[in-house]
């Protein structure tokens, strides 16, 4: 949840993200696709990788841990693959690439493989500055 400067609230993290990128054109690809592939990215990260994590916060069964880990590593793999660089979008970070990297936190924390790709963006995010600043103030370092 974020409440804004003018009192309104943004409960849902897509919108969340996509209002951060409004605020700081930098974190959007650009080019006339730009804000409707960072929407296209930030729904799949949230409904088909995110929403997959479930069993591993809310006590689920092994069999149900070993389902969700299939469809994390299918959804990661295809995020691996559509990468066009360092980033999702390519040289640039974008709001889908600090979302991407919560959940390679996730994947790490519950011993999830991911592709190789993904973990050199993991280490790459990790080693930012502001990355390890909000880290640090998050407790999570």
């Amino acid at each position: 949840m974020r409440s804004l400067d003018s009192g309104e609230t943004l409960t849902e993290n897509v919108a969340i993200l996509d209002w951060i990128a409004h605020k700081n054109h930098a974190l959007a690809p650009s080019g006339p696709m730009g804000h409707t592939r960072l929407l296209e990215a930030l729904a799949f990260i949230s409904t088909e990788i995110h929403k997959s994590f479930k069993p591993f916060f809310a006590d689920g069964t092994d069999q149900e841990k070993a389902k969700a880990a299939e469809m994390i590593a299918k959804c990661m793999g295809y995020l691996a693959d559509a990468m066009k660089g360092d980033f999702i979008f390519g040289s640039q970070l974008s709001a889908a690439d600090c979302y991407l990297f919560v959940m390679l936190l996730w994947a790490q924390k519950n011993a999830l493989s991911v592709p190789d790709k993904l973990a050199t963006f993991r280490h790459r995010m990790a080693s930012r500055p502001a990355v390890r600043k909000a880290m640090t103030h998050e407790g999570v370092l």
